[in-house]
């Protein structure tokens, strides 16, 4: 591009127009000034069609300043920016500092314009000219590296770069990548010594992907740029792990010892990982999860490889799962193989919907459900016991067992006892702790039809006859007077199979006896039954053969 300052060189005799403000339509302005690391000058706002631009450094921002340097020869570096071509100079002994400036410009068309603001930094330029690290990549086994470099530092005065001033601060941040993929940074000083080199070891434990290196601003340093870091990868091993568990059922809360064989691949074949961090789990951790979750033990493996630590479980789970600890070193995701030893944790439950009967005919029906129905129970059923005790709950039989429903719901029929206590039983399983349900005590008196008798003994068909008998119930092992108890009479005809009930509703006195009259049908076989009572057991007279006139 050909400069401003040049066409107005070639107008021989033609005199620059006197510096004036700009009409309205030509308001372009400086917005910005900006001292590059190596001295030059940017200017933004003024667009790049402009015929000629100046730039003065001032002693002060009086009115009357003195310029202590200036030049024109500025290029377009932009749309809207000029730079100028050569680092700007002061006298030689000026002071390091920020100094004023004031900017002349001429766009198409306008009058010459004057800007005055901003700043040139005459100060020191100190920055990171070089910098590497001292290996491409890590391993498990090192895992330190070191970043190395070297801090100059350009003289505006002399034109001359040298080492940095001892003791310089160089501020370092890496850009990592850890072991489940995530980014992270890592910020750290170094400090440079007499020749301007620093030197800072890191342990990153993750991949360097990058970063800067950049020198701390002091009043009188004016940092460089900040220079980039190279990447460091890193060589994952491969390894391979077997385990076991002292235990396959485990009661949660309790500790169950998870035990092992770690190996790596190595130029001689598989070889046992010494020092290798160990974790079990009690969830299989998913490829795309950021966080090992449910970790319920850990340890590291002896010189051999082997390995052994108390796990404990607190939840349901399907396994243990043992491998080595999330780094960057074994890869992400599924690149990390796990044992899975297979473990069962008993659960707390309730009986729940628990019902229990005794009918008059001593028929016992228990039945329940094991949880609160949102359980299925199909996959390995669960087994349930009915239990009894006659001595008050000091020692218990078993009654019966069974299997639960896909619901895990029971159902219990068997003949009861008169007086006794009843429980369900579950037995510790995969899925349930051992637990029984509360004891429920359920009886019903006995009862018994006695001395029963008909006079005539042989009556006439379709005549009257006479039934007696006694009513007893046992209370306390002893057979009593059973006052107030209901009977009924039962015919069966000679070659009938059924039994036709002939009268119903007969009472026993106060004393439990019983007296009625009846029609005689015919040659049968009669007997009396009681008729149901809360608390109370049925019972049947013995059967009377009448051969009737």
């Amino acid at each position: 591009m050909v400069r401003a300052a040049t066409v107005f060189a070639l107008s021989a005799g033609v005199a620059l127009p006197a510096v004036v403000a700009a009409p309205a339509a030509y308001a372009a302005t400086v917005t910005q000034t900006t001292t590059l690391d190596d001295g030059r000058l940017t200017l933004a706002g003024l667009p790049n069609t402009a015929l000629w631009v100046k730039v003065s450094v001032l002693a002060s921002a009086d009115a009357d300043a003195a310029v202590l340097a200036s030049t024109d020869e500025l290029s377009a570096t932009g749309t809207y920016a000029w730079t100028t071509d050569a680092p700007i100079k002061l006298p030689e002994g000026s002071a390091f500092g920020d100094y004023p400036l004031a900017v002349e410009y001429r766009l198409p068309g306008g009058l010459v314009t004057r800007w005055t603001g901003g700043t040139f930094g005459y100060k020191l330029h100190t920055g990171v000219s070089s910098v590497a690290f001292d290996r491409a990549t890590t391993t498990f086994d090192q895992r330190d590296v070191t970043l190395s470099g070297k801090a100059t530092t350009w003289n505006p005065a002399t034109g001359e770069r040298t080492p940095a001033a001892e003791g310089t601060s160089v501020k370092v941040t890496l850009n990592l990548t850890d072991a489940y993929g995530l980014p992270k940074t890592k910020v750290a000083t170094a400090t440079t010594v007499a020749d301007g080199a620093f030197s800072l070891p890191v342990t990153p434990d993750a991949k360097i992907t990058g970063g800067t290196a950049e020198v701390q601003a002091t009043t009188e340093v004016d940092p460089d740029a900040a220079r980039q870091v190279p990447a460091v990868g890193v060589e994952k091993l491969t390894y391979r792990i077997t385990s076991d568990a002292s235990k396959y059922r485990v009661n949660a809360g309790t500790d169950v010892t998870v035990s092992g064989r770690v190996e790596r691949l190595t130029e001689d074949g598989w070889k046992g990982f010494g020092g290798a961090p160990v974790v079990t789990t009690g969830t299989e951790q998913l490829s795309y999860e950021k966080v090992l979750r449910n970790e319920i033990g850990s340890g590291t493996s002896l010189q051999d490889g082997t390995f052994s630590y108390l796990s404990r479980v607190q939840h349901s789970t399907t396994g243990a799962y043992t491998g080595l600890r999330p780094s960057v070193y074994y890869g992400e995701g599924n690149e990390r193989p796990t044992d899975v030893v297979k473990l069962a944790v008993p659960q707390q439950f309730s009986f729940t919907s628990t019902a229990q009967t005794l009918s008059q005919f001593g028929e016992l029906q228990v039945r329940g459900r094991l949880g609160d129905g949102t359980r299925y129970c199909d996959v390995k059923p669960d087994w349930v016991a009915l239990q009894v005790s006659l001595d008050g709950g000091r020692t218990w039989g078993q009654m019966k067992s069974m299997p639960v429903d896909t619901w895990c719901n029971y159902t219990f029929n068997v003949w009861g006892y008169e007086n006794a206590l009843y429980r369900v039983y579950h037995p510790e399983t995969d899925r349930f702790v051992t637990k029984t349900s509360s004891p429920v005590r359920l009886s019903r008196i006995p009862t018994r039809i006695v001395n029963v008798t008909i006079s005539p003994s042989r009556p006439r068909t379709g005549g009257s006859m006479t039934v007696k008998g006694l009513v007893q119930q046992k209370v306390n092992g002893v057979w009593k007077a059973m006052p107030g108890a209901r009977l009924t009479l039962y015919y069966k005809p000679k070659g009938d199979p059924s039994w036709y009930w002939a009268k119903k509703d007969i009472p026993t006195n106060s004393y439990g006896n019983f007296s009625f009259s009846t029609t005689n049908y015919g040659d049968g076989t009669w007997a009396l039954g009681w008729q149901e009572k809360a608390g109370y057991f049925y019972s049947e007279s013995r059967t009377i053969y009448v051969d009737a006139l």
